[in-house]
């Protein structure tokens, strides 16, 4: 009996120590967790509208913008933004992308134009400094859109390992200088770019080449013959979690999944994150408010809290602004540098083209969108609005004067537009003569079911 009892006694003892342990970690890991302030200052060259601090980090692909990052430049430029964050990670300012930790001072003097001319000091200058010259995912990477691309498949290939080895190189020189976690991080990066470059080859190759349609297929074959070994070399070991921070390594995710063994499994973290961000993707192209509700079924099934928490924000924000509810007013700029409400044109149907110069659906868009201004331009009943989000007003203005229009014309901050979750453009929205919201994803220009849409629409009282 005296044994037994020692024995409970020293397992009750056990417990406590165990218990007080998981409290220990849990305390470590909240701590961890903690949100810290971060300070970025400087200058903000070639902006001419508000910027935001954007996150890059897989939060961006299941979460809405945030106005907490947002700054505008003062008429030196100069501009100070603080915010708060529990782990380091990426953002991008301009097309600048930097790396920010818990409780970093970072001087940086931004330029949009011109991203390789930007200076960083204070906090992380060794790191934002090496990721001034990060490769461009939307331009194949390596192959930094067609200017890559050589007189065969094979020497293309050739050429984005070159300049993969180039970028390792200037990763090995800094080494020692950042952190482990930060170097293991921009290794991944290289690997990505790699498969990137490789994925985006047909396309550029077929521009530069002005290939026929019918070779399309012969140079995706041969692409593949060429790459599919290099690409199961690279992906070993590359399916990890941590690499959901680097947007480039989510565009290639599927390509690196394809080429694992078939027995590997795909960690459970990066099921949820395919889970939530296909929620969102879902999300916002809806503007019913019911569906939009429909959606929380699905989160039932992800088990990463953090990712669950964030789409769940996510529909909550969506679900504020639906069909039916009242339209929130807006304030745009027209060509005279006048501010006119949205709420001015009430008592018609408004129609709100949003666009930006640099958008090349947008500008496909434009000639459709003025036929349909000539089409009903005796009908006061109609009223067709064209929204820059463009954060350069002079490219708008210059854009406006070599079309030769002018009328119906206006520029707005789009960070003013977070009620109305503009994430891409373009992007239309229906407004009914009472005010109040018909389509939060209405028809383009070009689609055949507009017309009847807005012929319904004018005939209500």
């Amino acid at each position: 009996m005296l044994v037994i009892t020692e024995l409970r006694r020293k397992n009750e003892s056990m417990k406590k120590l165990s218990i007080l342990f998981c409290l220990f970690v849990s305390l470590l890991s909240a701590k961890a967790q903690e949100f810290k302030a971060v300070k970025i200052s400087g200058k903000a060259i070639n902006f001419n509208n508000s910027v935001e601090v954007e996150d890059l980090t897989e939060f961006k692909d299941i979460s809405l913008s945030s106005n907490e990052r947002i700054f505008v430049p003062d008429s030196n430029k100069n501009f100070s933004i603080q915010f708060k964050i529990a782990i380091p990670g990426y953002y991008r300012i301009g097309r600048n992308i930097i790396y920010i930790s818990p409780g970093d001072d970072i001087n940086a003097t931004i330029d949009r134009i011109n991203p390789t001319k930007s200076i960083f000091s204070g906090s992380r200058q060794i790191e934002n400094t090496y990721l001034k010259l990060t490769p461009y995912p939307k331009q194949g990477s390596f192959l930094d859109g067609e200017t890559g691309i050589q007189s065969s498949i094979a020497k293309t290939i050739d050429y984005i390992l070159t300049k993969s080895k180039e970028r390792s190189q200037q990763l090995d020189s800094i080494r020692r200088m950042v952190s482990p976690d930060f170097y293991r991080l921009e290794s991944v990066r290289i690997k990505a770019d790699i498969i990137n470059s490789f994925m985006n080859i047909p396309i550029y190759y077929s521009w530069v080449h002005k290939t026929s349609t019918d070779s399309a297929l012969m140079i995706q074959q041969q692409r593949d013959s060429l790459t599919k070994p290099i690409i199961a070399k690279l992906s070993k070991g590359l399916v990890n979690p941590l690499h959901l921070k680097l947007v480039v390594y989510r565009d290639v995710l599927n390509t690196i999944l394809q080429n694992q063994p078939s027995t590997f499994s795909i960690p459970q973290k990066i099921n949820d994150w395919f889970k939530a961000s296909a929620i969102k993707q879902k999300a916002i192209t809806l503007d019913n408010k019911n569906d939009l509700i429909a959606l929380y079924k699905g989160i039932d099934s992800i088990n990463t809290d953090v990712y669950k928490n964030a789409i769940a924000s996510t529909i909550a924000q969506l679900t504020q602004l639906n069909q039916g509810d009242p339209a929130i007013d807006i304030l745009f700029t027209n060509t005279d540098n006048q501010t006119i409400p949205l709420s001015n044109f009430k008592n018609k149907v408004i129609y709100l083209e949003f666009w930006a110069t640099w958008c090349g659906p947008c500008l496909a868009d434009k000639p459709k969108m003025e036929l349909l201004k000539q089409q009903f331009k005796n009908d006061d009943s109609i009223i067709f609005l064209s929204v820059s989000i463009d954060d350069n007003l002079d490219a708008w203005k210059k854009y406006l004067i070599k079309q030769g229009v002018s009328k119906d014309e206006f520029i707005v901050d789009r960070n003013k537009l977070s009620n109305y979750n503009l994430l891409t453009v373009p992007r239309m929205i229906l407004i009914n003569k009472d005010f109040t919201i018909e389509q939060l994803y209405a028809p383009g220009p070009g689609n055949k079911q507009l017309i009847p849409l807005l012929t319904k629409m004018r005939l209500k009282p």
